[in-house]
């Protein structure tokens, strides 16, 4: 099972900042979309994915943001991203990808890693 990751931001997150954080962290990585594109997975040269991200949700109920995501400072509206890396090293690049994004979207992420 892998480790589940939670992006929430105020603002729609862009592919284009997702990419750019790949780029940054792991340049030989490439990028690819599964399932008509509600995945969108950065992976190694041998198709593994070290991260997996679904396409974000509006959350507009502050009830549902609080009850899921009680961590987080921000209250609804918020985007909502779920992603998932693999353990290892492998998804340890995927986790410093996830949260690079973050910091750049200006957004707060959880990471269950059990840490």
């Amino acid at each position: 099972m892998p480790r589940e990751l939670l992006i929430l931001s105020r603002t729609a997150p862009e592919l284009s900042v997702f990419v750019g954080a790949g780029a940054d962290i792991a340049p030989e990585l490439r990028v690819r979309t599964l399932d008509g594109g509600a995945v969108t997975e950065i992976v190694d040269r041998r198709g593994r994915a070290v991260l997996s991200v679904q396409v974000p949700e509006l959350v507009e109920n502050p009830a549902e943001v609080a009850r899921l995501a009680a961590w987080s400072t921000l209250s609804a509206p918020v985007w909502w991203t779920d992603a998932w890396a693999p353990w290892g090293e492998q998804g340890d690049v995927g986790v410093a990808i996830a949260r690079a994004f973050a910091e750049a979207s200006g957004a707060e992420i959880r990471v269950e890693d059990g840490s």
